[in-house]
């Protein structure tokens, strides 16, 4: 009895199993039977189309026909869509004449060869369109006003930043990336464009994905080579008819995709970008070592991760800094700007064929523009922290201003300053074997050829300055904010024995000093920069000196409110975030499109065409630190502040300093105008006449 109870069970059971085993075979038959039908139609409706020779041709014109809109859709430009009217400039103490000068005047940058009259000329992948029109470069984060006619310094009316220079060997000229590229802001509001003068750019120059400027400029490249239409378009813009001219331009337009595969596959390949620097990003540090102890070394070993993307600083005031840098390690105007310009691509002469370092006067050949930097940097020191238009944005509360001041002087001065300090006089080495301020390496000579001045037996160059804003540095632990940058600086090690044999690895600015000490020295000499001149050029009498620390500087605020993101990765997107606890911070928000907001003081960090998606859970974009909270927690620098004292503190930010504003709000010890007066010198006026007059004796090829 009870076998077959169990007997009965399991057949039962059995039953039970098969019966949805069973619906599944028959569900897959039936779809069996239904794709073979479909099969079968198809396959008559193939022979329905005509012979075969028609319905092949058919076939064919389908294929390209969906390759073709798949590869358009695939080189898709990623553009933000803008529409403003009207520019509004925000900073006060520049002329029109200066602001031009600013965005135009080369520093010796180019784009692995890239020549100016290709650039403006070439057209999208697979379009008529130039890649360069207005609506694909402000698309692309880059600055262009509505309307913009071409000038004299400008001849392809390009945008913001990217200007020309000449190759003195082939007597070409190259497209030139200027600082103005990455330190001009610009705020968008119900159609008005708010220029930010020396603020913090929003372009893409540095994205490698799929839409964004650098891709699609290869793809145009490409596109132009194997396309004999294209091809024919483009050069009979650039050379005309002359069938050797075509000839040599084709070859040269070869040689340029050889330098692009070059890079691509080594200081610009991907895998040393693993965190998205996305749009106003880069990661300045490790892409100029992987660049300069890399690419321009000749030593692919020295390359390193660079997962630290940092926004561009804002540039007024800093000529009053005694160390620049994020983490503050360099100091000196001249070494920072050619440091700069290295990583920017400046073409630069080091090694032979072999990878040697040069030893003959070939080392350090090279188109930097000590001129144009010194022009540049001479101009930046009139340039005042942008003003809050209030016909614009918005009148300000007067009283939430004031109350914001006190807040702004209790809980924010002590770090931000700013700390003013009498003038350095920096010890110099007068002789051979001499670190008076323990440096990695010394050029002896160079520290010599300033203004030097002996107090007893040791030499020392007097600042110019009558005033200098002393940077404080907070180390990492307590600030708390996103290390990878400072920790990445400090860590990294490059062989820099090919300067100086023998020589330990060396971190990026100790391993810059090395080469910098014997590198400016000789673009001065080939550049006929007098003994006289060097103070001048070095920038106002500072020698060169890096100090290594694992922390961040805290920088004066003027003008803050005009520079979103905050945080030195862009990781807080609005001033009010940054005043707020943790918690209330975004963990992911957008940036691209430059639409303000007067209330939060930021870019709207909605999703749109174009955006870039800031992810703070991704190594180098911690919004972590800088915290004001009651929660005893790392990074915490002050007590937890309630939304009135956040909203009063933002609109103290608005004016902060402003002169206009300062009776009004009962006096402000921030004032700028009652700063010491930027000097200026003779050198730097005939730096800009010198760049000014080479631009205007080159005209340009412009479709």
């Amino acid at each position: 009895m009870l076998l077959q109870l169990l007997s009965g069970l399991f057949l039962l059971v059995l039953k039970i199993v098969a019966f949805p085993f069973k619906l599944i075979i028959k569900g897959i038959m039936a779809i069996i039977r239904w794709v073979s039908g479909l099969l079968k139609a198809l396959w008559q409706v193939w022979l329905a189309l005509g012979p075969r020779w028609l319905r092949y041709s058919f076939l064919s014109i389908a294929i390209v026909l969906a390759g073709y809109f798949s590869l358009k859709a695939f080189l898709k430009p990623n553009l933000t869509l803008e529409t403003v009217n009207q520019v509004h400039y925000l900073n006060k103490g520049w002329s029109d004449e200066q602001r031009e000068r600013y965005y135009y005047t080369p520093q010796g940058t180019e784009l692995l060869g890239l020549e100016y009259d290709w650039f403006v000329n070439l057209e999208l992948p697979l379009s008529k369109d130039l890649l360069t029109s207005p609506d694909n470069m402000r698309g692309w984060g880059f600055i262009v006003s509505p309307g913009q006619q071409a000038t004299t310094l400008n001849p392809g009316n390009l945008p913001v930043g990217l200007g020309r220079h000449i190759d003195p060997k082939s007597g070409k000229e190259r497209l030139d990336l200027s600082c103005a590229m990455c330190h001009t802001g610009e705020l968008h509001y119900k159609g008005n464009a708010l220029r930010v003068d020396g603020g913090q750019a929003v372009q893409s120059i540095s994205n490698a994905k799929r839409g964004e400027f650098i891709t699609t400029l290869a793809a145009s490249v490409v596109a132009t080579y194997i396309n004999p239409v294209k091809w024919n378009r483009f050069a009979d813009r650039v050379v005309g008819q002359d069938p050797e001219l075509r000839k040599q331009l084709r070859k040269q337009i070869w040689g340029f995709l050889g330098n692009i595969k070059q890079f691509v596959t080594g200081a610009g390949a991907s895998k040393y970008y693993p965190t998205e620097e996305g749009r106003g990003r880069t990661d300045a540090v490790g892409r100029i070592a992987n660049v300069v102890f890399g690419y321009d070394l000749d030593e692919p070993s020295n390359y390193r991760v660079a997962n630290a993307p940092v926004s561009y600083p804002f540039l007024w005031d800093i000529w009053r800094f005694d160390w620049v840098q994020y983490t503050g390690f360099t100091n000196q105007a001249m070494a920072r700007n050619v440091g700069e310009s290295l990583g920017v691509l400046a073409p630069i002469k080091l090694v032979n064929d072999e990878g040697e370092l040069l030893t003959t006067e070939e080392f350090g050949e090279s188109v930097i523009d000590l001129a144009g930097m010194h022009c540049i940097e001479g101009t930046l020191r009139s340039l005042e922290p942008p003003s809050w238009p209030e016909d614009i944005l918005g009148n300000i509360d007067l009283d939430k201003a004031t109350h914001g001041k006190e807040l702004f002087l209790d809980q924010c001065q002590f770090c931000h300053g700013p700390h003013k300090v009498e003038p350095y006089q920096w010890k110099v080495a007068s002789k051979a074997g001499q670190n008076p301020d323990n440096q990695i390496d010394v050029n002896w000579q160079w520290d010599m050829d300033g203004d030097v001045t002996f107090i007893g037996q040791q030499a020392v160059r007097e600042d110019w300055r009558k005033v200098i804003w002393a940077m404080p540095w907070v180390k990492t632990s307590v600030i708390g904010t996103d290390p990878t940058a400072a920790d990445n600086y400090m860590d990294h090690r490059y062989d820099g024995s090919k300067i100086i044999p023998g020589s330990e690895p060396v971190n990026a600015g100790d391993g810059l000093q090395i080469l910098l000490n014997r590198l400016v020295p000789k673009l001065y000499q080939d550049n006929g920069i007098s003994k006289e001149l060097v103070a001048d050029y070095d920038g106002l009498n500072v020698p060169f000196r890096i100090a290594n620390m694992r922390a961040y500087k805290p920088r004066p605020l003027h003008g803050v409110w005009a520079t979103p993101p905050f945080l030195h990765n862009g990781s807080v997107p609005t001033l009010y975030d940054l005043l707020s606890p943790l918690r209330e911070r975004p963990k992911q928000f957008y940036v691209g499109d430059r639409e303000y907001n007067p209330q939060r003081l930021g870019f709207v960090t909605d999703k749109r065409p174009g955006s870039f998606k800031h992810d703070t859970n991704i190594k180098g974009n911690s919004n972590h630190g800088h915290l004001f909270t009651d929660v005893d927690m790392p990074g915490r620098i002050g007590r937890l502040l309630s939304v009135e004292e956040r909203a009063a503190i933002l609109e103290y930010l608005k004016v902060m300093g402003n002169p206009d504003f300062t009776q009004r709000l009962g006096g402000d010890p921030l004032d700028w105008s009652a700063y010491t007066q930027a000097p200026t010198f003779a050198s730097e006026q005939q730096a800009c006449l010198d760049s000014f007059s080479a631009a205007k004796n080159n005209p340009v090829k412009v479709h």
